[in-house]
């Protein structure tokens, strides 16, 4: 714990530099090698640089850096994925804006002694609420999935990732459980819970284990490493604080 102290006081600095260097790294690799390298491209790598900084900043509770820069880089997103006709990818990260947006005026309302913001503990309700909201989501949106199939927002995908315990497991439902844990842990983490960096930390897991190891996808493996190491500081950092 003396480790994770330091790295959140005295060696912050440092230790953002490394972190941002080697996510810098797997990122512009992943441009490099599984690319076309075209503008699209090359403004999506811009776009994750940017999202690198912002989950950095979240993690150390930096309002404006954080904040700002989440809805900065959502947007570039959200147009990206509508130039390139993929309209039903545009949801989620016009969600993430209007949630940055509100987190902007509410962390400034709750902030400590320093100007970081100030976290707060989830109680038994917060946890009660967060497994209903997860399993209401997972319940409508095959529903949902499929009214965005029918207007051609998104195609259909059905192939299977991996097989468990003599069940077919398909990308769809993988990708669906990791979209409904993304938005549960960008809500709790926007009203100030220190949990949503556990919901995180599951979330890089989905991706980690299934969807990039399961592909050989080396590359995008690093890549979510490093947003999980991030996820464990912030935990800890966000625990800490709203402790004192």
């Amino acid at each position: 714990m003396q480790l994770l102290d330091k790295l959140l006081n005295e060696w912050a600095r440092p230790w953002a530099v490394i972190w941002f260097s080697c996510g810098v790294i797997a990122l512009s690799a992943g441009f490099w090698l599984s690319t076309d390298r075209g503008t699209f491209d090359l403004i999506m790598l811009m776009v994750a640089i940017i999202g690198l900084v912002c989950v950095l900043a979240l993690a150390f509770r930096k309002n404006k850096a954080g904040n700002g820069l989440g809805m900065l880089a959502n947007l570039g997103e959200s147009m990206v994925q509508g130039r390139s006709g993929a309209t039903g990818l545009m949801l989620a990260p016009l969600f993430y804006f209007l949630t940055h947006l509100y987190a902007l005026f509410d962390w400034r309302r709750n902030q400590d002694a320093n100007g970081d913001m100030q976290p707060r503990q989830a109680g038994l309700s917060v946890w009660l609420i967060t497994g209903v909201f997860i399993a209401i989501g997972l319940a409508i949106f095959p529903w949902l999935n499929a009214q965005l199939q029918q207007y051609s927002f998104i195609g259909a995908d059905t192939d299977t990732a991996l097989s468990l315990l003599g069940l077919d497991i398909s990308w769809y439902q993988i990708n669906v459980l990791a979209f409904v844990l993304g938005v549960t842990a960008q809500t709790t983490m926007i009203l100030r819970y220190s949990m949503s960096w556990l919901l995180w930390i599951i979330v890089n897991f989905v991706w980690l284990a299934v969807k990039n190891l399961a592909n050989n996808n080396v590359i995008f493996a690093i890549q979510t490493m490093v947003y999980q190491v991030n996820a464990l500081l912030a935990l800890y950092g966000w625990w800490q604080a709203h402790r004192r």
